[in-house]
């Protein structure tokens, strides 16, 4: 500022950076508010809004009278009903309107296949793509007899014909390591990546998901049980 106390002119070079990041800052107002009023847009087409999302934290203020049903005790004899099951996000897959979902409760696991519809909607497939692998999720859905067997799953002769999804607790979007990948024996090469020991042992609440150390607790049980009777 000068002794008279007005600003120096600036020159010609900064003025025209001046300018510019004027410039810049402006598209990028215009832009979020555009990416605002596209996303306000789709949620007001969202028909299937209340049939997913993040589950309120449950304060067991009240009773709910849910009931779930354990993902083993799915049967062909229950096709047509309607369940309601608790499990992990193993893997998800989104195929044009529909989206395949392998849900994994301990050592059990069966396919969950959600498609668009006049119930589900284009943003629901999207967000159960998305949804973090081993996030603990409640599934209600439809028993059906599967046409051909579910040879990744345990449940092979049925899937669930998913209605809503509500994420009970959500992973980290990045794991130290993937259950599949701990799965593999030592030796596989060529398959895919293989996990390290210390890898294992760092994040040993990982590695104990595998089929393996479920087996391993499985034996045990059947061993103690008989002794504690």
């Amino acid at each position: 500022m000068t002794s008279e106390g007005t600003d120096p002119p600036i020159s010609k070079s900064a003025a025209k950076k001046l300018a510019a990041k004027q410039a810049k800052e402006a598209k990028k107002a215009e832009t979020q508010a555009r990416l605002k009023a596209e996303a306000d847009a789709r949620d007001a087409d969202d028909y299937s809004k209340d049939k997913y999302g993040k589950q309120p934290i449950c304060t067991s203020s009240e009773k709910t009278g849910r009931k779930w049903v354990e993902v083993e005790d799915l049967d062909t004899a229950m096709a047509g009903e309607e369940v309601l099951v608790r499990g992990r996000v193993h893997l998800s897959r989104v195929t044009g309107k529909q989206c395949f979902l392998k849900l994994r409760h301990r050592y059990y696991s069966v396919q969950v296949v959600y498609a668009v519809d006049e119930k589900i909607s284009k943003q629901m497939i999207k967000y159960v793509g998305g949804c973090p692998k081993e996030s603990i999720v409640d599934i209600q859905g439809v028993v059906v007899k599967a046409d051909v067997p579910v040879e990744s799953c345990s449940q092979r002769n049925l899937e669930l014909q998913g209605m809503t999804f509500h994420v009970v607790s959500e992973s980290e979007p990045q794991l130290p390591l993937q259950i599949d990948d701990a799965s593999r024996p030592i030796g596989a090469d060529g398959v895919g990546p293989i996990v390290n020991q210390d890898t294992r042992l760092n994040n040993r609440i990982l590695d104990l998901r595998t089929p393996t150390s479920q087996a391993i607790f499985r034996v045990g049980h059947g061993v103690v049980e008989p002794e504690v009777q």
